[in-house]
């Protein structure tokens, strides 16, 4: 069947327009609202915060590793929007906050896990609060661009295709469609090549004693990871982060154990997230290979709890509830920017003149930023080669791999999507290109709302 013509001059206009409601878009459609912009936020879904709020199992990570190097200081790296969303989560009765790992902190030193419910009401509120307009259930379906200007974008939702314009593009799409779309250059991550991941899944796994299973874990030696705050509506510690060595019951002859585990917990008697289950290396853009991956991983959901009723304590009655709606995908494509991000200016903790934000996490086990520092993210990273009126943020950021580890993950999505979408504001604001906006006025803007520019150090007191 024909698609239906959609005549280039219909439509609604604003001045930006922010494609793709996860933790990169969310943040950068508020830091637009912000700043003055009339802004749409489209999102596929009928929630906000995507694959990170509901299949990751925290937010990683306001603070630096300093539990890697003995006797490093205490460093916070993230504020701005990313801490105003904790912020209502906790208001909302959905987190505690951060709380200090007790155990494994050489990965991770501090965990921020949210209730991924109470976070999408969260979201919710600060995108209304900032004037931001919501169209959900709606994907970008097509690309009207000439010599690297995006004119507009033709969206699909139940309603049918219609066109929409912008002056500023923000593209938050984690696979960074609208800029491909666009003519932007990229790398699309296929099966076989390096830097292609595995597809992952989390689940709640429901009516568990986590005191009687952590004194057994504990006892046979495989708790890997270990947190324990107030949770919400509590008033006694409890677990909130819990690693634990499934490949000793893997080994021991149980075919369906995983060999890892990690989770967090923010309700009594559920672990909330789950992640210990993956398919591939999988191509994220082959939709024969993301639907065999859903079969697979919503059986092998059902597989672990079993594991854990047959083989630990507390978990005789548990079940499996709450699955990440779909699987997550950590890369299909690689947006080509202005600067690229390498893995020596993750790990030597290289600073720039034009920095938007600052990170420290790198999810690899075998990488740290030197001396429990962070690194530097250049402004220029967010702008697509090619594009004049287009900026990206999140998971589609920076081609090199061990860069990559570290700017997908959510906070990193946050403080980008923050830094893309002020500075499309401005740029909309004043009639310019994002290259064009003045970085030190973009700076100063992102300081004032909270962002922080370099580490500050905070107590160890707990």
């Amino acid at each position: 069947m024909e698609l239906p013509h959609v005549d280039d001059k219909t439509g609604e206009s604003y001045d930006v327009l922010v494609a793709g409601g996860g933790m990169a878009g969310i943040a950068a459609a508020i830091g637009s609202g912000r700043g003055g912009a009339k802004t749409l936020l489209i999102e596929k879904a009928g929630w906000l915060g995507g694959m990170g709020i509901t299949g990751a199992t925290g937010l990683h990570s306001f603070f630096n590793i300093f539990d890697a190097h003995p006797g490093a200081e205490r460093m916070r790296v993230v504020a701005g929007i990313a801490q105003d969303l904790v912020d209502r989560v906790q208001k909302l009765g959905g987190g505690f906050g951060h709380a200090r790992m007790e155990r494994g902190g050489d990965f991770l030193s501090m965990i921020t896990p949210a209730e991924p419910e109470t976070f999408k009401l969260a979201a919710f509120q600060l995108c209304r609060e900032a004037g931001v307009e919501l169209l959900l259930h709606t994907v970008v379906d097509q690309v009207r661009s000439s010599d690297g200007h995006v004119d507009g974008v033709v969206v699909w939702n139940k309603a049918g295709r219609a066109l929409i314009h912008a002056k500023q593009y923000v593209d938050c799409t984690g696979d960074g469609d609208l800029a491909a779309y666009a003519g932007a250059s990229f790398e699309h991550y296929k099966h076989g090549d390096r830097g292609v991941y595995a597809a992952g899944f989390t689940f709640r796994l429901c009516n568990v004693d986590l005191a009687v299973m952590e004194t057994e874990l504990e006892k046979r030696g495989m708790i890997t990871q270990l947190a324990h705050a107030v949770k919400p509506g509590t008033s006694a510690p409890d677990i909130v982060r819990l690693g634990i060595n499934l490949a000793r019951i893997h080994e021991a002859g149980e075919e369906k154990s995983p060999r890892y585990f990690l989770s967090s917990s923010l309700r009594p008697r559920e672990l909330t997230y789950c992640n210990c289950i993956n398919f591939g290396p999988n191509d994220g853009l082959d939709p024969a290979a993301l639907t065999n991956a859903e079969v697979y991983l919503r059986g092998k959901m059902f597989d672990v709890a079993d594991v854990f009723r047959k083989h630990i304590s507390g978990c005789g009655g548990c079940y499996p509830a709450g699955p990440s709606p779909s699987a997550g995908q950590r890369r299909g494509r690689a947006i080509h920017c202005e600067y690229e991000l390498t893995q020596d200016d993750c790990t030597e903790g290289r600073q720039f003149d034009d920095q938007i934000a600052v990170f420290s996490f790198i999810d690899n086990g075998k990488f740290f930023v030197r001396d429990a520092g962070c690194y530097g993210i250049p402004y220029r990273a967010l702008i697509p080669r090619g594009l004049d009126n287009t900026l990206i943020a999140g998971r589609m950021m920076t081609v090199d791999l061990v860069g990559h580890n570290s700017t997908r993950n959510t906070v990193c999505c946050m403080i980008c999507g923050q830094a893309a979408g002020t500075a499309a504001a401005m740029a909309a604001k004043t009639g310019i290109a994002p290259s064009e906006v003045d970085v030190e006025q973009l700076r100063d803007r992102l300081r004032r709302d909270g962002a922080l520019l370099k580490a500050k150090p905070e107590s160890l007191r707990e």
